[in-house]
């Protein structure tokens, strides 16, 4: 099957919301990935709408094809999932984890930034760069928004919250989930937080619950669980981040900026550089592509992202501005015409 100039050459993978094939440009020689899913092409699409950002792939081409959107994008690596199962243990470092963990805060933030809350936290959607390309081989990239819901949209230049539900349907991933996704509560910005914290621990000592399989039991472990017993491996410069997003609702704005901080008093302690391997590479590997690279990565210097706040939401939204679907769908569908790249 051709799509203009691309044809596909091979299946990467197959997802609850998507399939991803390895794509060839004809004309270049040059290999890039399709996906087709729509609620990706629209996200992906608004956060490059001011360029080419870090942790988001970048879009080549974007199109309808008969009954589905796709999109070709950014050749990307492993992802974190894989890449933990072939390390020693299933472990990683801290010294690993750390500036993994990092970074993920950042994409997460980007999105949140625009709209959105991602729903679905977990390893597998955490994705390193190509190997062949020196600027995204350590860039860690957010993928898979299948689940994603926007949580606040923007009108006349100011940014309105979404009301909450009364009750809202499971969505995630059972190991990864927040304690709100298991009372059927509505999800904000501090849930995908609350998921990340959850994917580090895993990575640093294992999750409590990890290997019980029935579901009901899972769900028990953890909405019983104390921070203190959950927290008692892992490092005690994370340890105030649960207790942060514990004071949140579901409007409120999670303090990144302090969560930031408690990344980077672990860095410290540690004595770890950005530059240093991470568990899966060789220091043989790594140096080429740290000479090739042409600029630091943001996340190395981020303290000002994290601390600014496009959106200015931390409450419900105003009396009588409340939108419906179809209108809130309207009203991204038209920003999407704008910055679409067909």
């Amino acid at each position: 099957m051709g799509f203009g100039k691309w044809r596909i050459r091979d299946k990467l993978d197959e997802g609850g919301f998507g399939h991803v094939y390895l794509v060839e440009d004809v004309e270049k020689h040059e290999f890039a990935a399709l996906k087709a899913e729509p609620n990706d092409t629209l996200i992906v699409s608004v956060l490059n709408r001011n360029g080419d950002m870090p942790h988001v792939v970048q879009i080549y081409h974007s199109a309808k094809h008969r009954k589905f959107c796709y999109m070709i994008v950014t050749l990307l690596g492993d992802n974190l999932r894989t890449l933990k199962e072939c390390l020693p243990g299933r472990m990683m470092s801290p010294s690993t984890w750390s500036r993994i963990g990092i970074q993920c805060l950042y994409a997460i933030k980007m999105l949140h930034d625009s709209g959105f809350v991602h729903r679905d936290i977990k390893p597998a959607n955490f994705v390193m760069g190509n190997e062949r390309d020196p600027d995204r081989s350590r860039c860690v990239h957010i993928l898979d928004f299948g689940l994603a819901r926007i949580y606040a949209y923007e009108r006349n230049g100011v940014w309105i919250a979404r009301r909450a539900r009364a009750s809202a349907r499971f969505r995630g991933t059972i190991r990864y989930c927040s304690p709100s996704v298991h009372e059927r509560k509505e999800q904000g910005r501090k849930d995908d937080i609350w998921s990340l914290i959850y994917v580090l621990i895993e990575f640093h000592c294992g999750l409590p619950w990890q290997k019980e399989r029935n579901k009901h039991k899972l769900e028990e472990i953890k909405l019983k669980i104390s921070d203190d017993e959950l927290l008692k491996n892992f490092p005690a410069e994370m340890h105030d981040v649960l207790p942060h997003l514990r004071t949140l609702n579901c409007y409120n704005r999670p303090d990144y900026s302090m969560i930031y901080t408690c990344f980077l008093r672990l860095i410290e302690r540690i004595k770890v550089q950005y530059d240093d391997r991470y568990d899966w590479e060789t220091s043989v590997k790594i140096q080429p592509l740290l000479k090739m690279r042409t600029k630091r990565p943001a996340y190395e210097n981020a303290d000002e992202f994290f601390r600014c706040d496009p959106i200015k939401i931390d409450a419900p939204p105003p009396i009588g501005s409340d939108i419906t679907s179809r209108m809130l769908f309207q009203i991204y569908l038209n920003t999407f015409q704008k910055i679409s790249i067909f």
